[in-house]
């Protein structure tokens, strides 16, 4: 009788974790139960003080998938002593017409953030928008390397955090806590 409770058992544990694992519907490689936005194309667009703005951007097919982010498209240069108005623009490109999901991030500006992690000195990327409760939302920037700064390759990690069931979207952030929504690393060179 007990083998007979422990089998009946056995099956109802499987199927309930196979309906929670059915139900789990995120995108987020943090959180699969979340409501992550898909996000297959991340640009970023500098703007000098004068002259033409330049792009550049990372495609990742599946989001925040297993598959990699494909290889940088555009060129960012940042030389020494220029400082750039920057943006970056999130896009769902998997479905027809293109999602614009920098639109989103902006409508739920209290959920989101952006963070931005510079290798290498003398290049600053820094937040230049704020959420409408004060705190930053980095869906626009300033980036600029310092007069002086050595000439190289430097990258930019571009992180979309999604405040999500219960983590605080906190001012002094920096780095996130919650839920990832993309993270891709663009190349930038200081000539």
């Amino acid at each position: 009788m007990h083998t007979l409770i422990r089998r009946s058992r056995a099956p109802l544990a499987l199927t309930a974790a196979a309906v929670a694992l059915m139900s789990c519907k995120g995108d987020s490689i943090t959180d699969p139960a979340g409501e992550a936005e898909v996000i297959s194309r991340v640009t970023l667009t500098l703007t000098p003080p004068s002259g033409a703005a330049v792009s550049a951007y990372i495609d990742d097919p599946d989001g925040n998938g297993p598959t990699a982010p494909s290889a940088q498209v555009g060129t960012l240069s940042l030389p020494a002593g220029t400082t750039f108005t920057g943006a970056v623009r999130f896009e769902n490109r998997t479905v027809t017409p293109v999602e614009n999901i920098t639109d989103e991030v902006k409508t739920e500006a209290n959920d989101h953030r952006v963070f931005y992690t510079v290798s290498g000195t003398g290049v600053t990327v820094t937040t230049t928008d704020l959420d409408g409760s004060g705190r930053p939302l980095g869906v626009t920037f300033t980036a600029g390397a310092a007069t002086g700064t050595a000439a190289g390759a430097r990258t930019i990690r571009v992180l979309l955090c999604h405040y999500d069931g219960g983590v605080a979207k906190t001012a002094a952030a920096t780095s996130c806590t919650a839920e990832t929504d993309i993270d891709v690393t663009f190349t930038a060179a200081v000539p």
